[in-house]
């Protein structure tokens, strides 16, 4: 009998295979990670192409400045900002994008949660396309080197991925011969995606939180699914195939959204997959507190004599065997019916995969 294996994904994974945001940078970082060219004029920087790229952004500094007192200079830092980044320190936790919506949810302010939403694509597409340019081939990139390892041990353990990042930098491959299996049902898929979608024994990945290439009518719910190479401004104007004359959203359920019934079903079927999973694998994922629904997931699907695997990392030697005890110690208080010893990776996600492949 197959026996098998469930990897957990979260954004470190992503950050670790081609530098996108952290939940702390997200949206915060935008400038700084997607920078345009500024031309000279007479000496003077011309910010017109630029201002129009970052349009919602400046909005957004605008709603950050009467949300909070203490960051009520950021606007007009931004439009003085000249050619320079736009770069902020004294970002606290409080700003972090997961605590302002449930701000925004708690002031009934849809405006300004769509407002964050645009933005939570505008910056993970826009990364993402950076990182494809940079990375020509997938196999090149730690989520191709991640994909082969799966292919290559199917013969002995079926794989499965449970997500928790919206972006698409782990998708199918011609080249490896891997295929995806998001396991949700698509009213509409573009015909060029659907060549190769799903199709060849693909591996389960299910996203609890959404997909950048999911997109979601707000009128009638239709789900489409678009290809992968996305950019900034990708869903502007783009119809709902239903023809309802409403624009197609990007389907990322940031907290506190209202699309339970839809994406109930693949929080069952993760529950499914933990629960039968003879190894657990968690790269890039923190389980932080205000992940209460996750961290409970977890606790009622893992059983007791699963193998747990924690991949992460670790800035210097001397840091290691705290940040080993720690990580024990925080795993062994969430999910306290564990049996077996945590194999902790200190190494990071390319660490992991140079281990695993020799």
């Amino acid at each position: 009998m197959i026996k098998k294996h469930v990897y957990v994904l979260g954004a470190g994974a992503s950050a670790a295979s081609a530098r996108l945001p952290l939940g702390r940078e997200l949206v915060w970082n935008y400038h700084v990670d997607c920078p345009s060219m500024v031309q000279i004029n007479n000496g003077i920087p011309d910010l017109s192409k630029q201002n129009e790229k970052f349009v919602n952004f400046r909005e957004f500094l605008e709603m950050t400045a009467s949300m909070f007192h203490e960051l009520n200079y950021l606007p007009q830092k931004w439009d003085d900002r000249g050619s320079t980044m736009f770069f902020l320190s004294n970002i606290g936790k409080k700003h972090y994008i997961d605590e302002m919506l449930w701000i925004l949810y708690q002031r009934d302010d849809h405006d300004g949660i769509e407002l964050v939403r645009k933005l939570i694509f505008e910056h993970l597409a826009e990364t993402s396309l950076l990182a494809a340019n940079i990375h020509r081939l997938y196999m090149d990139t730690l989520y191709g080197k991640f994909t082969k390892k799966i292919m290559m041990q199917r013969q002995e353990e079926e794989a499965s991925i449970i997500s928790f990042n919206f972006d698409v930098l782990l998708h199918e491959d011609i080249d490896l011969e891997s295929c995806f299996d998001y396991r949700m049902k698509f009213d509409w898929i573009d015909p060029n995606r659907d060549k190769i979608y799903a199709r060849s024994n693909p591996i389960k990945l299910i996203k609890l939180n959404g997909s950048l290439d999911w997109g979601i009518c707000p009128s009638c719910d239709k789900i489409h699914l678009y290809h992968t190479h996305l950019f900034g401004s990708f869903y502007n104007n783009k119809e709902c195939t239903s023809r309802c004359n409403s624009s197609i959203q990007p389907f990322i359920v940031i907290p506190h959204e209202r699309y339970k019934e839809i994406i109930d079903p693949l929080w069952i079927l993760a529950e499914e997959e933990l629960k039968s999973a003879y190894k657990v694998t968690v790269i890039g994922y923190s389980f932080p507190e205000y992940d209460k629904k996750v961290i409970d997931l977890f606790a009622s699907a893992l059983t007791s004599d699963v193998l747990l695997e924690v991949v992460t990392h670790c800035e210097g030697y001397e840091h290691k065997d705290r940040t080993r005890a720690t990580t024990n110690l925080k795993y062994k208080r969430l999910f306290p019916a564990l049996e077996n010893k945590i194999n902790i990776c200190l190494n990071g996600f390319q660490g992991y995969l140079n281990n695993e492949f020799g």
